[in-house]
């Protein structure tokens, strides 16, 4: 669309796209619970391979959505939101790394407490999604600077 949209065209597009999103994403996470139950009841192997390729083709769908809609998907104050959930989901993630990960070291070093392989396994994964966030953020400032 090379035309400008009107305000209220782009509300309504906005919506458009939304839904077509919200309906892809839907439609991709029941058919692989469908999928799921489905093959708990029969326990054959292609049940839940088709609920894991109608999961991608709604992925696909979602993502059909965000890169032809003409307009941005998310107004400014679900972005605001979006990013305050953000920051305060990265404070718990560095706070539980902040304490986590030396206790881990010393309790388990010492002896005194082994944590369980899940605990550790997250721990040290919010460490790597830090790292994954830095890089990013270095990249992004990059790209801006």
């Amino acid at each position: 669309m090379n035309e400008e949209l009107t305000a209220t065209q782009r509300v309504e597009k906005r919506e458009q796209y939304k839904k077509w999103i919200n309906w892809s994403v839907g439609f991709g996470v029941v058919s692989f619970f469908i999928a799921t139950a489905a093959w708990i009841l029969t326990d054959e192997p292609m049940v839940l391979f088709a609920g894991l390729g109608l999961y991608w083709l709604g992925c696909l769908g979602m993502g059909i959505g965000y890169w032809y809609s003409p307009v941005s998907v998310r107004d400014e104050l679900e972005q605001r939101m979006e990013r305050e959930a953000s920051q305060t989901t990265l404070t718990f993630i560095a706070v539980v790394v902040i304490i986590g990960i030396p206790a881990e070291v010393v309790l388990n070093t010492t002896g005194v407490y082994t944590a369980p392989a899940a605990v550790r396994g997250a721990i040290w994964g919010y460490l790597l999604l830090i790292f994954v966030f830095g890089a990013a953020h270095w990249v992004a400032k990059r790209q801006y600077a």
